[in-house]
């Protein structure tokens, strides 16, 4: 009973980082990776979050005040990265909208 707690606990906190990178292979994105900066940076945002889960949930104490600042950059980069991305494919579009006119 102990190994099957222990092998779950091991491949539970890989999960977020291994569909992170499933997602970043697929060719099914959110921001299409033809748009060249903005497509390979929410790739590489994701992968970078979900390892970030990864070490959080599975390498780090629960009390650890690491884990807790893990938590916060993860947030942080999710968030800000998240409305990069928004911003830069407004402008892209805003800026086809402006050449086709």
């Amino acid at each position: 009973m102990n190994i099957i707690t222990n092998i779950t606990k091991g491949i539970k906190p890989c999960i977020p980082l291994i569909l992170a990178l499933i997602y970043t292979v697929s060719p099914i994105d959110l921001v299409p990776d033809f748009i060249p900066i903005v497509g390979w940076f929410e790739d590489a945002l994701l992968v970078i979050v979900g390892g970030l889960n990864g070490i959080q949930n599975g390498v780090l104490e629960a009390n650890s005040s690491l884990r807790t600042l893990i938590k916060y950059l993860k947030w942080g980069l999710l968030i800000i990265g998240g409305i990069a991305i928004l911003i830069v494919v407004l402008l892209v579009v805003l800026v086809f909208k402006t050449v086709t006119k």
